[in-house]
């Protein structure tokens, strides 16, 4: 149910409670390093906020920069305890785009760089190789915590200080915390027009979602290990942040170093644990290659958790094969209706059906629409009946805010609405076409415009055809997804170059496009074509592109 008018954040409170009712609760582990506790985890966000509250009380988004750690969890939490809203980045961010961001932040506050901080969670020694080491409002969250621990020991009010056991670092504390309709985070993603887009969720929204969350099987018992795989920038890992953190669970993070070395991936999951699996598909079938991937390296595993992209059948087939008892569940939602708002548990029988999986029923406190859409691309009114495809629409209690310092953006995908009890929410189109069965059940059926999601991460095609296209000696510049089975597996990209050079070669532009762009969104081929095809309206040709 939303909460709307209590000093209370769903994350936070979960967190405190366990630390206070089980401090040694282990609530980050990782490959080869000490597990940390919760009592561990609430003290390092403990000074972390000691030392934030020093600055101005404005509520501004904080960036949190960082790689998968306990010391990035801390940050998160110690935004919301000091009234921030977080901005997960991964390190792996190229700087150009990490600077796109900062600057979208200042822009909206009025400020100057230097009162936009950048939190660096990775150690001091990793700092002169992380994109954002050349911003202003640098610091180190190492840092942090020494001039929070400093602030908290020379307190002359007990009140306001640290107890011995971390519970609070001033008097008065949850009064700043993130509540209600304030920002909890804003996750930016592939936008069209080059830049980065920034999503607005809510602290009603997450515990709308934490709420749904809890009750899902396995994670319902509490104390569950959740692999924690997906980078804090995709709203994939809310996912396992948010079921571990508000059920007394257990984060076990996959390392970079794992993604490229299967014995070392192979070697973590064998010490993880783990209760709920979190992944997109492609994730799972990277593991699944590999016949050791059984009951014998998972033995606890209870629950597979999909959303992302979608979900092939010959995954949950051979998933359920290979973990007899497991629940694998395929979900649905954008980053806009916060990760995820259908669930459906994958039988044998709709695994081994011709027909794609279904992506689930709604839950609580969400209405799936399907609504048709003009020639034009402009919804009618008129609500699909069932089988009919038409354009989805999320019409509830976990739909963000709007698009971050968009209003134009935001007016075209976001509304105010109902829910058919009366209840006021909002509502998103989702720019995805699907129809609902006879049993309420939604099926997704692709996009309707350039977005694609390609291993769970969402990429505009124009954000990388824009960034291609600006590079020195390209002309022209178009991208076109590669599908197999239904699925994107890969982006190719067609340029017409100037000049014959190394730097214009498909690996040299490759090369340049890493230093604009996510390696994610980075085109698998790229092809140097002597002029772009064009169809008789003076539009370049797509079609002819993807056979070409």
């Amino acid at each position: 149910m939303t909460r709307k008018d209590e000093l209370t954040n769903a994350v936070l409170d979960s967190v405190e409670s366990t630390r206070i009712a089980a401090p040694d609760l282990p609530a980050f582990r990782a490959f080869g390093r000490p597990e940390v506790s919760y009592a561990q985890l609430w003290g390092m966000s403990t000074n972390l906020a000691a030392a934030l509250s020093e600055s101005p009380d404005d509520g501004s988004p904080l960036i949190v920069l960082g790689s998968k750690s306990a010391l990035t969890v801390a940050a998160f939490l110690a935004c919301l305890r000091t009234g921030h809203a977080f901005v997960p980045v991964d390190v792996t961010m190229p700087a150009s785009r990490m600077e796109d961001i900062t600057s979208q932040l200042v822009e909206a506050s009025g400020s100057s760089a230097d009162d936009c901080p950048v939190i660096v969670t990775v150690e001091p020694d990793e700092l002169a190789q992380t994109p954002g080491a050349s911003l202003k409002g640098v610091v180190l969250a190492s840092d942090l915590i020494e001039r929070g621990r400093r602030r908290l020991a020379q307190a002359p009010d007990p009140d306001a200080g640290v107890a011995p056991d971390g519970l609070s670092y001033a008097a008065g504390e949850r009064s700043r915390w993130v509540s209600g309709e304030r920002t909890q985070y804003i996750i930016f993603t592939s936008g069209s027009t080059g830049r980065p887009k920034g999503i607005e969720v809510t602290a009603n929204d997450v515990a709308n979602f934490a709420g749904w969350v809890r009750t899902f099987p396995v994670v319902s018992r509490g104390g569950c290990v959740f692999l924690d795989q997906a980078p804090y920038s995709f709203d994939l890992s809310e996912y396992e942040l948010v079921g571990a953190l508000t059920t007394g669970g257990c984060l076990y993070v996959v390392s970079p170093q794992a993604k490229d070395d299967t014995r070392r991936l192979f070697a973590e999951l064998s010490d993880s644990g783990v209760d709920v699996w979190v992944s997109t598909p492609s994730f799972a079938d990277l593991c699944l290659v590999d016949h050791s991937f059984d009951r014998a390296l998972l033995g606890k595993v209870g629950l597979f958790l999909f959303c992302g992209e979608a979900l092939q059948n010959r995954t949950a087939a051979e998933l359920l094969r290979r973990f007899d008892g497991a629940v694998v569940a395929n979900t649905y939602g954008p980053t806009e209706s916060t990760v995820a708002v259908t669930w459906v548990q994958v039988t044998p029988e709709m695994a081994a059906s011709p027909d794609p999986l279904p992506v689930g029923r709604p839950r609580p406190g969400t209405q799936i629409r399907i609504m048709e859409r003009d020639a034009e691309g402009a919804l009618t009114g008129r609500q699909c009946p069932q089988g009919e495809v038409g354009e989805i629409v999320i019409v509830g209690d976990t739909v963000a805010k709007d698009y971050f310092a968009n209003p134009e953006k935001t007016s075209a995908a976001f509304s105010q609405d109902r829910l058919p009890d009366g209840t006021p929410v909002r509502a998103y189109r989702t720019g995805d076409l699907g129809f609902l069965d006879a049993e309420g059940m939604l099926h997704c059926k692709g996009r309707v415009d350039t977005l694609i999601k390609l291993n769970g991460f969402r990429i505009e095609i124009d954000d990388v055809e824009s960034n291609l296209a600006e590079l020195d000696g390209v002309e022209f510049a178009a991208v076109v997804p590669m599908r197999r089975n239904g699925r994107v597996t890969g982006l190719k990209a067609f340029v017409v170059v100037d000049s014959d050079t190394p730097q214009n070669s498909p690996q040299g532009l490759r090369e340049r496009l890493c230093e604009r762009i996510p390696a994610y969104m980075v085109p698998r081929r790229i092809k140097v074509i002597e002029e772009m095809p064009l169809t008789s309206n003076g539009k370049i040709d797509r079609k002819q592109l993807v056979n070409f």
